[in-house]
């Protein structure tokens, strides 16, 4: 297998990484004869590929359990109670944190933040994140996989009742509103949809953030689109009682979503779109004033580019309030054959998950603000760096980048112009570090994510010593 995995697989530096967490994935950690082999393809010695495995703390040298159940102990999940949910899985496993029960079945592990902040105490098992988690909740999640009758595993969740140009009812497809049930939710519905004949189109939009709401399904109505929240898989035929869509006179209701006074009191910039739409909906986006301000860039100059940025007054939102034009210059001034625009989506601080939110509700957002950066910058190739906490937002971005490609967004002529950008999304590995610029740029040339000193700064020698946004 691994052998076949090499042969079929690209083995330049930025592919170790992926090329290392395939084989985590496939056979549950990193063996000393994966180093040889995986060394020995990438041309490089075993020291080197070893140093790698053990940096990342999602690399693992020995074999564990059968499935990895991670509880979140980051400080929002402490706040919720997660240090007594610790206690109870260690008591109810019979085993202590980093160890597998005695069936082998289940390996119990600390984790530090899963960007589910408002939803703790939070627990990961495979690609799902579970919220709301106490004790019993999670007996219920662990029983079978101790019981060896079910594997823990991503499913999306199926709208099979659906019927374009239908009443659209909005169900979010979002690691928070899911992790308390919206893709049960949106199971229940179009099933009810089917069995009362009633005609809808379910639109997994994104989250707008009310996470206290979640699940927050609203329902078209000539009035605007309506709320309600919190709902349960139990209160769907009670919602969807017959032949018409429930509005603001049902006893769920919280009215109309916009006149909810914590979104009707706030200017949305960054997250105008999130919530409001389809988040993988190219129509969606075009509707709502997406790839606007790159159609423009493909008609301007790179220098341009950078004027337009300049008078704009645009910040980095970093801490440092650093003018973007500045880095944007030094990329566009800098001599050399190939550049690149980098996008570090690694958050890895304890209530901090504006990142993930954005690219789970608004995802061409971001591939068109890259684009634009590297029309200026005169950049061809582009990554998204995710951290792995975020297995959503990684399959959320990764099919992004795919429509967007097949709309002509990136490739070879961007939206038909002479300009060529495409991006790859990759996934960290569980290193805090990486969220430090230079250490993730390391980290994307397969190495360890050792911060850089500087200078020289990632503006004239960053990815692979190139030019860098």
């Amino acid at each position: 297998m691994l052998s076949t995995l090499l042969a079929n697989s690209p083995t330049t530096a930025e592919y170790l990484l992926p090329m290392l967490q395939q084989v985590q994935a496939h056979f549950g950690h990193v063996s000393p004869g994966a180093i040889r082999m995986v060394a020995h393809s990438f041309n490089l010695s075993r020291a080197e590929v070893y140093g790698v495995v053990t940096f990342y703390g999602d690399l693992r040298e020995a074999p564990v359990g059968d499935h990895v159940v991670q509880v979140c102990m980051a400080e929002a999940c402490q706040a919720n109670g997660c240090r007594d949910l610790m206690r109870h899985a260690e008591a109810s496993l019979g085993v202590k944190v980093g160890e597998t029960t005695t069936n082998g079945r289940v390996f119990l592990e600390a984790q530090y933040c899963f960007g589910n902040c408002a939803l703790g105490p939070a627990v990961r098992i495979g690609d799902a994140v579970y919220g709301g988690v106490f004790n019993e909740r999670f007996d219920e999640l662990v029983a079978p996989l101790m019981a060896g009758t079910a594997a823990a595993t991503y499913a999306a969740a199926a709208s099979e009742h659906t019927v374009r140009g239908a009443a659209r009812v909005y169900v979010p497809n979002d690691t928070g509103a899911c992790s308390v049930g919206a893709d049960d939710v949106a199971r229940a519905i179009a099933e009810r949809a089917r069995e009362v004949g009633l005609a809808v189109e379910i639109v997994r939009n994104g989250s707008r953030g009310a996470y206290w709401m979640e699940p927050l399904v609203e329902v078209d109505t000539p009035q605007g689109r309506v709320g309600f929240a919190n709902v349960t898989v139990e209160q769907v035929p009670a919602l969807f009682a017959g032949a018409a869509l429930p509005d603001a006179t049902h006893a769920m209701s919280v009215g109309l979503v916009r006149e909810i006074p914590w979104l009707r009191d706030q200017q949305r910039l960054t997250f105008a779109r999130a919530g409001e739409i389809d988040p993988l909906s190219i129509a969606d986006y075009r509707a709502h004033g997406g790839l606007a301000g790159l159609e423009r860039a493909v008609t301007l100059s790179p220098q341009a580019i950078i004027d337009e940025l300049k008078l704009s007054g645009l910040r980095g939102r970093g801490g440092a309030a650093f003018p973007a034009h500045i880095k944007w210059q030094t990329v566009h001034d800098a001599v050399s054959d190939t550049k690149y625009v980098v996008c570090n989506a690694d958050e890895g601080d304890s209530g901090t998950f504006a990142d993930r939110l954005l690219m789970e509700a608004d995802p061409f957002q971001l591939i068109e603000g890259m684009a634009i950066a590297a029309l200026a910058v005169g950049a061809t190739r582009g990554f998204v760096y995710i951290r792995s906490e975020y297995p959503h937002a990684v399959r959320t971005m990764e099919r992004a980048v795919e429509i967007v490609r097949a709309h002509g967004v990136l490739g070879a002529r961007v939206l038909g112009s002479a300009h060529a950008f495409d991006l790859s999304v990759r996934m960290g590995a569980g290193a805090y570090i990486c969220g430090e610029e230079t250490a993730m740029l390391e980290s994307l040339e397969g190495k360890r994510g050792i911060v850089r000193s500087k200078p020289p700064i990632p503006a004239l020698s960053g990815l692979f010593g190139k030019p860098t946004v």
